[in-house]
């Protein structure tokens, strides 16, 4: 029986006299949550002020089929109304005490003693009321059209059918006297909405398994509360790390474990849900439904016709009935299942002797297409056994062509097919071969070495020794291997395999894989021989591929850049940028990644966002390494412009705190991570960064990230001790040959930062090894900007050069960079007497590190102008709040006014140049910050 609606509270309620109608002038009306009505709720709040405005009635219609939650929403409506300073008048869903002719006739005597008070009322289920009860209704609302009254009238109807006759008719009486508005249809509530609906009713977010079963039901919000309340009662659901999920299962379908196209079980409960619903098909809808299952989602629908061996004009009205009933989706060029779930019990509704016939039937049908090698292969796999040559050959194949642009799919086919070949055989290496870079490009690693090294290790014991057919093969997985190993962040061991790859094919052509991966380890393990290796490869083009030089270049610009030569270092990648090809190729290792981290730190920063873009849509392309590798790059860029609450959320992506990453580049964003909590002045928390930082991933002289960490740690010493500790860590820099020159290059304001830390210490034999370095690196880049204002910079501070100073800071493109100048300008200005000028560069400093979010060292700028007598307002918090509107970051209050002005996770996404994984990343910890659960619910806060 529905819930009674109210608007007493439960002092007010007792001095009711009619027991069916209420009035309530200021309590408010307790209520539950409503989902995914936002767009009703803004539709009465319009018409809400357009009565308190004109004074006059105004008439709002609710049609709804049973469970769509109308009575909720009138009940939301009535809290709306109450809170605006309206009167509310509501009465309860009919029922064996509460008729409408009752109601109506409650309303009648009431309402013309409430005078001019701006007044709601609420009548629910009039599809029950009888002609004489409406006639009255229209009466009294046609009479009181004078006052300022917000009518809601609701109805029940069947899905597709009109209201009663006669309740049309009063309908349609009123709209000749006074403004009579329909309210907007209550669909299926979907997305956030849907999952919020489903956690109310489970006590915890929902896994994406469970909320995919309440979208195949979502007709009404209460069939999904009914399958919810069934799923409970057979126990197939559970509570796991605050997650709702479905209970595992018995074994099922052993394809499931392959990774190709197939959705998973479902219980019982749905299914017979889903298959009464089926019932209600026409037969050739139904059937039509069941062969496009075997075809999978998306399917053709030329494949469907043939399928059923019928003319395209046959599928018409088939078609169109699960179109209508949301059992089907069309897209511009084929059609897909609304749901994995529907089309799992679709699946399961063909017996398997008849699924595996129709499997192949599918196969050949589609084999003579463009791409029906890969769709055969996707089909075969599924029946494919010992000894079938021409099924086998097909699923190989299948899987070489998906390498690229489907890696997972690859991977299974390949690992599905091996289990159907002898070990050691030529076959079953080949499609090790495809498997393990599938594997990799799919960002499993750990999945691609061990079945590398499976592969290697049983063909050495079987095939010993090796017949040339397979020399070249088992060079290829090495060289495979070596790259998920280097990705995994071992260069070590990837530097192993490639050379032991390299070894294999001694004497013969060499895999472009096993020399890019061996050049690439043996730059970060510090082999000298790399770079002169490098060289050689540049030296003879002719002799290798464009993927080799690709590499060679890419790795030749990591010694330059360690050499001091920046300009050099970012042309040399450029080219490398320029000469890969990455449609013909696809490389693993893409030079971009590089580029990009040395334009952020030139400063060239649109530049830098460009490579970004272009690397993050071939990454798409391709399907290579997921979406942590953008996100990497992103938190590098974002740190050098000043942003950091994107970088620290970039970053947090780039670690793997929420999804898969790439250990190979996390020390950046680890690295990232401990920049922004230092700048923001968390120095607990910075030294935690670091710390994970050299537990889990250790760097030495040879890695990429070796001087930025050396950085770090004198920073934050010199933050939690003194300068005297910061010029302990620059001595020790200083005494090897080279190193400074790599450590001042990591932060356009790192060597003036240095120059101050020996200058309060009173090291000048540090500020001139400092100079030397920076002199040195200018004297190299002439026509790099920021090295040539780093140098400027740090010499200007050591002479105390004002003027110079001063030039250097409007040289520095680099936010921080210029902040900091501006702050040693003030100290020059200062100690030459020039007070007033010394604050103007104060203020302008401590401004810049206030927008910035450097809370630490605008503490510090205003503790000097506090020394000179002058204090400043704090314009920012010291530290930001652990939950309320003001403790969301930058990126989340994009996210959260994106979102509650209406825009879905993927419009959001695409205004935000992020991915709808990010925004949804963001959302989970803005609800979090905001105590909130629903997309309403933040509507109404920010509201």
């Amino acid at each position: 029986m529905r819930e009674k609606m109210h608007s007493c509270s439960r002092s007010a309620m007792a001095k009711c006299e009619n027991p069916v109608l209420n009035a309530v002038h200021t309590q408010p009306i307790s209520r539950g949550a409503v989902h995914g009505r936002e767009d009703q709720l803004a539709q009465t709040i319009t018409q809400l002020r357009a009565v308190a405005s004109s004074g006059r009635s105004t008439v709002l219609v609710l049609g709804a089929v049973p469970g769509a939650g109308k009575t909720r929403l009138l009940r939301e409506a009535a809290s709306l109304a109450e809170s605006d300073g309206f009167m509310v008048l509501s009465a309860a869903p009919a029922g064996p005490d509460t008729t409408p002719e009752a109601v109506i006739e409650a309303a009648r005597t009431r309402l013309p003693g409430a005078g001019s008070t701006r007044t709601t009322v609420v009548l629910d289920d009039l599809h029950l009321a009888g002609l004489p009860a409406l006639t009255t209704l229209n009466d009294l609302v046609v009479a009181l059209r004078g006052r300022p009254i917000l009518w809601l009238l609701a109805f029940t109807t069947e899905r597709d059918a009109p209201p009663p006759e006669h309740l049309r008719a009063s309908l349609g009486g009123l709209r000749a006297s006074l403004p009579v508005e329909h309210m907007r249809e209550l669909g299926p509530i979907e997305g956030d909405a849907l999952a919020q609906l489903v956690a109310d009713h489970t006590g915890a977010t929902p896994d994406p398994a469970l909320l995919a079963l309440a979208e195949s039901v979502n007709a009404t919000p209460r069939s999904v509360i009914e399958l919810i309340r069934g799923l409970a009662e057979d126990d197939d659901l559970c509570l796991i790390d605050g997650t709702t999920r479905l209970q595992p299962g018995p074994p099922g379908d052993p394809s499931a474990g392959w990774g190709v196209p197939v959705p998973t079980p479902v219980p019982k409960r749905f299914s017979a849900t889903v298959q009464q619903d089926l019932r209600t098909l026409s037969d050739p809808t139904l059937k039509a439904l069941r062969l496009a299952a075997v075809l999978g989602s998306p399917f053709a629908p030329e494949d469907l016709s043939a399928l059923l061996d019928e003319a395209p004009v046959g599928l018409l009205a088939a078609v169109d009935e699960a179109v209508d009933r949301g059992l089907l989706v069309c897209g511009e060029r084929d059609l897909a299942f609304r749901t994995e779930p529907i089309w799992r019990v679709l699946l399961d509704s063909v017996p398997p002797p008849v699924l595996a016939l129709l499997r192949r039937q599918a196969a050949k049908i589609v084999l003579p297409r463009p791409d029906g090698v890969e769709r055969a292969a996707l089909q075969l796999v599924h029946v494919a056994q010992p000894g079938n040559t021409d099924e086998l050959r097909i699923i190989a194949e299948g899987s070489r062509r998906l390498l690229l642009a489907d890696p997972s799919a690859a991977a299974s086919l390949a690992t599905r097919s091996m289990e159907f070949l002898d070990p050691g055989t030529a076959e079953r290496v080949r499609l090790a071969r495809t498997a393990v870079e599938a594997l990799t490009r799919a960002g499993r690693l750990d999945h691609a070495i061990a079945l590398a090294k499976d592969t290697v290790d049983e063909t050495a014991r079987l095939a010993a020794p090796l017949p040339p057919e397979l020399v070249e093969d088992v060079a290829a997985l090495r060289a495979s291997m070596s790259t998920a190993l280097l990705l995994l962040g071992d260069a070590r061991l990837a530097r192993r395999a490639a050379g032991d790859a390299l070894a294999v094919q001694h004497g013969g052509p060499q895999h472009r894989e096993a020399v890019v991966a061996h050049l690439a380890a043996s730059y970060l393990t510090g082999d000298a021989s790399a770079a002169q290796r490098a060289r050689q490869i540049l030296g003879a083009p002719d002799r290798h591929t464009g993927a080799v030089q690709v590499g060679a270049m890419t790795f030749h610009a990591f010694g330059q850049w360690r050499a001091g030569d920046v300009g050099e270092a970012v042309a040399t990648l450029r080219r490398a940028v320029a000469l890969d090809r990455a449609d013909d190729e696809a490389p693993i290792l893409d030079p971009r990644w590089f580029l990009t981290f040395t334009l952020a730190r030139t400063d060239e920063y649109e530049q830098a966002a460009a490579v970004i873009r272009s690397s993050a849509a071939i990454a798409s392309k391709h399907g290579t390494l997921t979406t942590a590798v953008p996100a990497v790059l992103r938190a590098q860029l974002n740190l050098a412009q000043g942003r950091l609450d994107e970088a620290e959320d970039d970053a947090k992506l780039g670690v793997g705190t929420d999804g898969p990453f790439v250990p190979m580049l996390a020390p950046q964003a680890w690295l990232v991570l401990a920049s922004v909590a230092l700048r923001r002045g968390a120095l607990a928390q910075a030294e935690e960064h670091i710390k994970t930082l050299e537990k889990d991933f250790p760097q030495h002289a040879s890695s990429p990230w070796w001087g930025a960490r050396l950085l770090l740690n004198a920073q934050l010493a010199e933050a939690q001790a003194d300068q005297h500790a910061a010029t302990e860590v620059l001595a020790e820099i200083g005494a090897q040959n080279g190193a400074l020159r790599e450590v001042v290059l990591e932060d356009p304001a790192a060597a003036a930062w240095w120059v101050r830390c020996a200058l309060a210490a009173e090291r000048p034999d540090l500020v001139s090894t400092v100079i030397e370095a920076t002199e040195h690196l200018r004297g190299r880049n002439q026509c790099v900007p920021s090295v040539v204002a780093m140098a400027m910079h740090a010499r200007a501070l050591a002479e105390g050069d004002a003027e110079a100073l001063d030039r250097a800071g409007r040289l520095h493109r680099n936010p921080w960079a210029q902040a900091t100048a501006a702050e040693d300008h003030a100290g020059l200005l200062l100690d030459r007497g020039e007070h007033e000028a010394a604050i103007g560069e104060f203020d302008r400093a401590m401004s810049a590190f206030g927008a910035l979010g450097g809370e630490r060292d605008a503490a510090r700028v205003r503790a000097r102008l506090r020394a000179l007598g002058v204090r400043r307002r704090h314009w920012t918090h010291a530290k930001r709040p652990v939950s309320g509107w003001e403790s969301l970051t930058k990126t989340e209050r994009k996210v959260a006014e994106l979102v509650a002005g209406g825009l879905t996770n993927q419009q959001a996404a695409r205004h935000l140049f992020i991915s709808p994984h990010t925004v949804g990343f963001h959302l989970r910890q803005i609800y979090r910050k905001l105590g909130i659960r629903s997309r309403t619910a933040l509507i109404r806060l920010r509201a």
